[in-house]
């Protein structure tokens, strides 16, 4: 079997109906259904000599790291296609990676989307999950709009 590209990857994704797009800064296939969801900053697919994987990232509030922190370990037992963890940095939005990747040998077609299918299925669950408990950062949030008058 000759290497898996970008563009064939791009193709087998297009066909399951999920608009994606190359990113001329990172060179992922970023998938636009994903990134349209409210608190969702990045969505994309890699292509590397060895693998493919799927890294999603969703911007949650700072105050939820504590309680999510406990969730992870459930979020990773439950669903167990995925690698679920928070990410933070000193000058940025807390986020929850959603990740996956699968080995490209012998990766066919078929496998792929089903994969795929999968993986997009449990991450719809995890998503729903952090809606459901209110710790996603949204960006009509007035979250920090009042902070200064909290502090009297």
């Amino acid at each position: 079997m000759s290497t898996l590209d970008r563009d064939t990857i791009q193709a087998w994704i297009e066909q399951l109906q999920h608009e994606a797009y190359v990113c001329p800064d990172c060179e992922g296939i970023h998938l636009h259904g994903w990134e349209a969801k409210e608190a969702v900053l990045e969505a994309r697919c890699f292509v590397e000599k060895d693998r493919v994987s799927l890294l999603v990232e969703i911007a949650i509030r700072p105050s939820a790291v504590l309680p999510l922190q406990g969730a992870v370990h459930f979020m990773n037992y439950d669903y167990s296609l995925l690698k679920v963890m928070i990410a933070m940095a000193d000058h940025d939005v807390p986020r929850l990676l959603l990740t996956h990747a699968l080995p490209i040998a012998h990766l066919s077609e078929p496998m792929f989307q089903d994969w795929l299918k999968q993986l997009l299925s449990e991450m719809d669950a995890v998503y729903k999950h952090l809606t459901d408990m209110e710790v996603l950062l949204l960006e009509d949030d007035d979250y920090f709009t009042d902070f200064d008058d909290q502090l009297h």
